[in-house]
């Protein structure tokens, strides 16, 4: 496949402006937005005053309470609804994991941070079910803030209570169950490998998710964003994922009943095509190994929220589909007629709650609609629209309604003639 000459844009570029720009264009007008309501839980008094002088400068879009203990958070908990809990976890009489335990269980759709200089690998299996991300002390004041803006800004595209209950609440997405197996297999064999573990990950949207998942948390101290499967199995060894799959269940199979018109496999194949076809694009052009890994990973990703509904809500999702399929209305805009949300943004706010690097949450976000990047250059989100729009072009399943390709996009970005030598040429390679 030829690749012309042209200018790209990926994580070097700022994400934040392309996810605000998609909340008021998925919103309707400029309303003003309720402030986050944040509560932050120390029991080291000079934390705690750190924390208030810190935060001031939020006052105007956050409300923020402070808690010493964890006694004291329950009852600020028990009268107020957070939107954000950020917690020590080593404290007296309740400690982080049973705060976060109770949250869980009774405030599904409040994002759960844990802030701690503790890290132990028992904590860490505590820890792993009932955080979203981990942030280890020390902390930057800017870091912890710009988490915080990071995953509020994604959670305000989502205005339906159900799927933000939903998506908070998740501990793992389930496979495919042959991939599930193959994993479950890998893991209890004596010999296992890294890369055998990362070959069958890499195949699998749900096993990707939580293993960059893993591998960006602070839980295991790595200094960089981890942007491919194959480095986060490396960073995290058989070792610590044998560990955590034995103590928590961080992995677990899709039973292909659960939603009737799911069409489990054509999405994991095609999700897998994409995101190869998204790393020739780079790989071919640029040389850039480091992007054609990302362009790869987010094409994995990029329908990650089709498995969240569709395990999340199965009636529901199999109605969806049905109406898509037999009125031929391209299914994100079914899902927006149905949820208020399309798959897009469903998995972009699980990926941000999980603590992803911000180009794939973007990416994920935007690969209906790359114009909203506000670039005219080739972003990430850019090459996962042309990825998906290609594969789905040559696929010979009929069974999913897609989105068109965005032709005002590839007029944008240059493309536009070169769109159709691709898919040209593709045809004899896919399908």
């Amino acid at each position: 496949m030829s690749l012309p000459t042209t200018n790209y844009c990926c994580d070097r570029r700022p994400a934040e402006p392309a996810l605000a720009g998609q909340v008021s264009a998925v919103g309707g007008g400029n309303p003003v937005p309720a402030k986050t309501r944040i509560l932050f839980v120390d029991d080291e008094p000079s934390m705690l005053r750190v924390l208030k002088m810190g935060m001031r400068s939020m006052t105007g879009a956050w409300d923020m309470d402070f808690a010493s203990n964890g006694e004291e958070a329950l009852g600020l908990i028990g009268q107020k609804k957070f939107d954000v809990v950020v917690t020590d976890m080593r404290m007296p009489g309740i400690n982080g994991a049973q705060l976060l335990n109770h949250v869980l269980r009774h405030h599904p759709q409040t994002i759960r941070i844990v802030l701690s200089g503790y890290s132990d690998l028992s904590e860490v299996v505590n820890c792993v079910g009932l955080t979203h991300q981990f942030l280890e002390k020390p902390c930057s004041l800017d870091d912890l803030k710009d988490c915080l803006k990071r995953v509020t800004l994604v959670k305000s595209r989502l205005t339906n209570e159900t799927l933000c209950d939903l998506t908070a609440s998740l501990c793992n997405l389930p496979s495919l169950p042959e991939l599930y197996l193959e994993i479950a297999d890998a893991l209890q064999s004596p010999t296992a490998s890294a890369q055998r573990i990362a070959d069958i990950a890499s195949q699998d949207p749900a096993l990707s998710a939580k293993l960059l998942q893993l591998s960006n948390s602070a839980y295991f101290g790595f200094s960089r964003k981890v942007f491919s499967v194959d480095e986060a199995v490396q960073l995290l060894g058989v070792s610590i994922i044998q560990s955590l799959a034995m103590a928590v269940p961080i992995f677990s199979s899709f039973y292909r009943n659960k939603c009737p018109n799911f069409p489990i496999d054509q999405i994991w194949d095609h999700s897998v095509q994409t995101g190869a076809l998204g790393r020739r694009i780079f790989s071919q052009h640029l040389d850039d190994s480091h992007l054609a890994e990302q362009a790869f990973c987010a094409g994995i990703l990029h329908d990650i929220g089709k498995l969240i509904l569709a395990d999340g809500l199965p009636e529901q999702y199999s109605a969806v589909l049905k109406e898509s399929h037999d009125t031929a209305t391209p299914l994100a805009e079914v899902e927006r007629k149905h949820f208020q949300a399309t798959h897009a943004e469903v998995g972009a706010y699980l990926l941000a709650l999980w603590g992803l690097p911000m180009p794939l949450i973007e990416a994920v976000a935007n690969h209906h609609h790359p114009r909203r990047c506000g670039t005219s250059e080739l972003c990430l989100a850019g090459v996962v629209h042309i990825a998906n729009s290609l594969q789905h072009g040559q696929s010979p399943h009929a069974e999913l309604i897609v989105s068109p390709v965005d032709a005002e996009y590839l007029k944008l970005v240059g493309l536009d003639e070169q769109f159709e030598i691709w898919r040209a040429e593709l045809t004899p390679r896919i399908g």
